[in-house]
């Protein structure tokens, strides 16, 4: 059975809703980050509005997006001002009434990916055009392929593609030959599952260089990812502040 569509425009007006349902945002944008060609670009995340902030909440801390809200796993929330990564694409700002041709992107359709952790990526794009002959737009799917050019990609996340078919200990051994700045901002567009997997591959001292400037949720994220031992030892090599932190999210 195909996988159900969930369509952009409406899920950023969706509540943001606790572990037991109680509003406590709303969702205001899509965080995608493009792949390779022949991959859909993924949602790593939503760009929230809660206790007057603009925050980020990763994709991995939502169990469901329905007609009820998008729904997080537990109630607590990171609330530092959401900034966006190299590579990252926001669909309401970016993405939504793009010119392609004659037309603009008036929606995107996005749908859930098989995984134990819930995530998903772009599945098609709504195209709208208006001819001379009529006063209504005429709006057409087309699969996300179709208009690749949309989620063109930064040299940053072009980098991020190419590795992610290698052996985490060759993605080891070729991040650990780059400048430590651009260690992180690689690490900040991997996806946390291979982000965990390089982690893995690195002693402590590199890990912790470069885990430095994650945030909380994407942070929690990517240890969940780790095997257990391997996580427990980079918890317990991190400065107390931080360490306290993470065991709370």
């Amino acid at each position: 059975m195909a996988a159900e569509l969930v369509y952009a425009y409406r899920v950023m007006r969706l509540p943001l809703l606790d572990s037991d349902g109680s509003a406590i945002g709303r969702i205001d944008d899509i965080v995608l980050v493009p792949s390779l060609p022949t991959i859909p670009p993924r949602v790593v995340g939503f760009v929230a509005s809660s206790q007057r902030r603009k925050i980020f909440v990763n994709a991995g801390r939502v169990t469901a997006l329905d007609n009820a809200g998008a729904r997080m796993r537990s109630w607590d929330l990171d609330l530092n001002p959401f900034k966006r990564r190299e590579g990252e694409l926001l669909v309401g700002a970016d993405l939504l009434d793009r010119r392609i041709g004659h037309e603009v992107v008036t929606d995107l359709a996005l749908r859930p990916t098989a995984g134990r952790v819930a995530t998903w990526e772009v599945a098609a794009v709504a195209l709208s055009s208006r001819s001379p002959l009529r006063r209504r737009r005429s709006i057409r799917i087309v699969d996300w392929g179709e208009v690749r050019s949309l989620f063109a990609m930064s040299e940053m996340a072009a980098e991020v593609a190419a590795l992610r078919d290698m052996h985490p200990s060759d993605v080891a051994a070729r991040v650990r030959s780059l400048p430590l700045n651009h260690r992180r901002q690689l690490a900040e567009v991997m996806e946390d599952e291979r982000l965990a997997d390089l982690l893995e591959e690195l002693p402590e001292a590199e890990q912790l260089r470069i885990i430095e400037g994650l945030d909380l949720d994407r942070l929690v994220s990517v240890l969940e990812e780790m095997e257990s031992d391997d996580a427990a030892d980079l918890l317990a090599e991190m400065p107390g502040e931080q360490r306290t932190r993470v065991l709370e999210a």
